[in-house]
């Protein structure tokens, strides 16, 4: 018995899964390097708004962001609500993840709606993207989980546990993108260090409770694809919360506390 089949399930004889496993680790490794050196001035707001050099042809075709968020998010909620609708009688784990994925991309949504102010654009082929990139990967997890039904299950099983760890980030990340859409009133564009919550001590704690919740899926489903997914995105978000402050540093200076780190508080 190795320390893997502890907390995981057997990996399925899936050659898809063993790739895509392989593909999502190493290709969000590679966005959060890009993130963290710069890289990325075609869909990070603060790297993009700023770019001074716009051809008529990239002008011609970007949109809002808010749009470009909708259809980033919309595939993978779909894909979401397909898996219940059409496989709803399954282990409870199963349905569980299915669930949790469901919320995530509902309150992504309606966050875009109702929540987030947004000023800038986004690439349209950059929103398709990532559409499909979200639609994959969603896709491809709830498909490993439905490949682990009548293996055997991990050793020690860790859904309940997810359950509140994937609560708190879901909670924690709406309530800091709060924090973010109450700093600009209705056609005010200056951006601002904000304050209150984990602000205080990290400027991406939305980002934070955002790992918090993918952590908390891995601890519900337990397959090897989340845990690789997971890493991966722990590995972006490491890498686009260290170019937002600096950003921060750039544009606020001596204004921005230097104690203030990027992600994981008194650490990065």
């Amino acid at each position: 018995m190795t320390i893997f089949s502890l907390f995981l399930f057997p990996s399925p004889p899936s050659l898809f899964i063993k790739s895509m496993s392989l593909l999502s680790f190493l290709s969000l490794i590679a966005f959060g390097y890009m993130e963290m050196t710069g890289k990325n001035a075609q869909y990070a707001k603060f790297f993009y708004t700023g770019s001074s050099k716009k051809s008529k042809n990239s002008e011609n075709r970007k949109m809002l962001s808010k749009y470009g968020m909708l259809v980033s998010y919309t595939p993978p909620f779909i894909a979401c609500l397909a898996a219940l609708a059409i496989l709803p009688r399954q282990d409870l784990r199963f349905n569980m993840v299915s669930c949790v994925l469901t919320l995530h991309f509902f309150k992504r949504i309606l966050e875009v709606i109702f929540v987030h102010k947004f000023s800038g654009f986004i690439m349209v082929d950059t929103a398709i993207a990532f559409g499909v990139i979200y639609f994959g990967s969603t896709s491809t997890m709830i498909y490993a989980q439905y490949l682990s039904l009548g293996l055997h299950e991990p050793v020690v099983d860790l859904k309940y546990v997810g359950i509140v760890v994937f609560l708190t980030g879901i909670i924690g990340n709406f309530y800091h993108h709060y924090i973010l859409s109450s700093l600009r009133k209705k056609g005010d564009r200056e951006y601002k260090i904000p304050k209150g919550g984990l602000f205080d001590l990290i400027i991406c704690p939305h980002y934070f409770f955002e790992l918090i919740m993918f952590i908390g899926v891995s601890c519900i489903s337990q397959t090897t694809y989340t845990l690789c997914f997971t890493l991966g995105d722990i590995v972006t978000l490491m890498g686009r919360s260290h170019a937002t402050r600096k950003w921060y540093v750039s544009k606020f200076g001596e204004t921005f506390r230097n104690d203030i780190k990027a992600i994981i508080p008194y650490l990065f």
